[in-house]
């Protein structure tokens, strides 16, 4: 496949970094999380359960190094001159740090991801001390490289609606295919066939599909079950488009409500509503947390949320399809909400073995409030 994007989105990503590079007075930078590789270079591979980075360093260069089977994708979705692969039975690291060496020449400083999931404890600890012992010191990158992918390009946000576009086409089929009679399977089964169909790659997560009372459990994924009636139908899927993502949780039935679950979905709509008002340039995602659980506590169900309400989308692989780490609606977020960023603001209600009731937007910040990217029109049905 070839680069989502022309070179010239990519030099400006990377013209960035090299100037913060320059100001942290760093080297160059290795970079091992999937999301990143693809953000600075447009590498993308499933393959990237196994050893791969990108070396960029101040004065220039930049390099993808993976296994030498992976080499060909990293040549076709990238537009970068040098690709260089190590052999099966070749120690990664080792590999990692002649490269560095070869583009960076005594370098003093060189910036590491410290919370990357792909480079756990030993290989960290390992590609250190390869890099100590070449005479550099090692220090985190991870704020500057979070920074960077929360405020979306236009060219980004393209994707982004693309990827909504998807994500609506599956939700709709599943909505439709979740009558009673049918089974969770065969509703995972719509979804994916309408997503895959209308333009999505493979997806950073599975879609859920939860019916009655499996829906009180959160990341329920479909089964054998069979939906009865007078129950809610959990839905939630993003599907990925230039590995971008938008997702959408809804929520539909056949019949009437009652009790707990018919409350839940009331008090569900009132929380997504009181979350997006403050989703604008300057709002306070806390403050949207905040008013998302007043919504569903003056409803009297306050024991049903346990949660954050919401968290940055953009680029994305398995395990997640998600930014949460870069931006969430939840307490303790500090950050403000900015034009041009992505957030999916998802109030879900639970009671465990009873049901569960969540309603979506994945939405874009404008200059002057957000736009709603995604959306479904089947509801209730009588």
């Amino acid at each position: 496949m070839p680069p989502v994007f022309p070179a010239a989105e990519y030099d400006r990503r990377l013209a960035a970094l090299r100037a913060t590079l320059k100001s942290e007075e760093l080297d160059a930078v290795v970079v091992h999380t999937p999301e990143n590789v693809c953000y600075l270079s447009g590498h993308a591979t499933p393959g990237y359960y196994t050893y791969q980075c990108l070396i960029v360093t101040a004065d220039g260069e930049a390099a993808v190094l993976s296994r030498q089977t992976e080499t060909v994708n990293a040549r076709e979705t990238t537009h970068l001159d040098r690709v260089e692969g190590f052999a099966d039975s070749a120690d990664p690291l080792r590999a990692t740090a002649g490269l560095l060496a070869r583009l960076a020449p005594g370098a003093t400083a060189v910036g590491l991801e410290t919370r990357s999931w792909f480079l756990p404890p030993e290989s960290y600890e390992r590609l250190s001390g390869l890099l100590t012992a070449g005479g550099a010191r090692v220090r985190s990158i991870d704020g500057a490289l979070a920074a960077a992918r929360l405020i979306k390009s236009p060219a980004e946000i393209e994707q982004i609606r693309a990827a909504a576009r998807s994500t609506d086409a599956g939700m709709l089929a599943a909505a439709e295919a979740a009558v009673p009679g049918a089974s969770e399977r065969a509703v995972a089964a719509a979804a994916f066939q309408g997503m895959i169909a209308s333009g999505s790659e493979y997806f950073g997560m599975e879609p859920f599909v939860a019916s009655g009372p499996r829906a009180g459990t959160i990341h329920a994924s479909w089964s054998d079950r069979v939906i009865g009636a007078d129950e809610p139908v959990l839905l939630e899927m993003s599907a990925t488009v230039g590995r971008y993502n938008a997702p959408l949780m809804h929520t539909v039935w056949s019949g009437t409500l009652s009790g707990e679950a018919a409350e839940m979905a009331v008090a569900c709509a009132a929380a997504r509503d009181a979350a997006l008002a403050h989703v604008r340039p300057g709002g306070s995602p806390a403050e949207a947390h905040a008013a998302c659980k007043a919504a569903i506590a003056d409803a009297g169900l306050a024991h049903t949320y346990r949660k954050r309400s919401g968290y940055s989308v953009g680029i994305a692989f398995a395990p997640d399809w998600g930014e949460g780490h870069l931006l969430s609606l939840g307490e303790t977020e500090e950050k403000r909400f900015a034009a041009n960023m992505v957030v999916h603001v998802v109030p879900t209600l639970r009671i465990a073995g009873t049901a569960g009731i969540g309603l979506s937007a994945t939405v874009l910040i404008t200059d002057d409030g957000h736009e709603v990217l995604t959306s479904c029109p089947v509801g209730p049905r009588r």
